[in-house]
């Protein structure tokens, strides 16, 4: 595989990327916490498991973004200049895959969130 198509691969799986270290990230630092007992702890006067969901969240959103302002431009690149198909295919799917990812990470976040963290 060349080194274009690898990254045309790697961005079009960068949402599906950042929701998987999100989830990680959410279900791990709070399954840690519970299990240590630590989960009413307090980092800098806010709850320690909601300030991490935010934290994640915020970030793996912000990165899925920059993801999809990327898949934009590519595509963009690639309607102005003859391409294979395979490249009009990747491009879009790109920028579907990496728009989903947007509204899961979004979704997820919200919903471990509003649950309690050691029901």
């Amino acid at each position: 595989m060349s080194g274009r198509r690898t990254g045309q691969v790697l961005l079009m799986l960068a949402g599906l990327i950042a929701w998987a270290v999100q989830f990680t990230v959410i279900y791990g630092v709070t399954s840690t916490l519970c299990g240590r007992g630590w989960a009413d702890a307090t980092l800098f006067g806010f709850g320690i498991v909601p300030a991490t969901i935010v934290s994640a969240t915020l970030i793996t959103f912000a990165a899925t973004a920059v993801a999809v302002i990327w898949s934009i431009k590519s595509h963009r690149q690639n309607a102005k200049r003859p391409a294979a198909t395979t490249d009009g295919f990747m491009s879009h799917v790109a920028i579907l895959i990496n728009g989903l990812s947007l509204v899961v990470i979004l979704w997820h976040g919200i919903s471990a969130l509003i649950l309690p963290a050691c029901a």
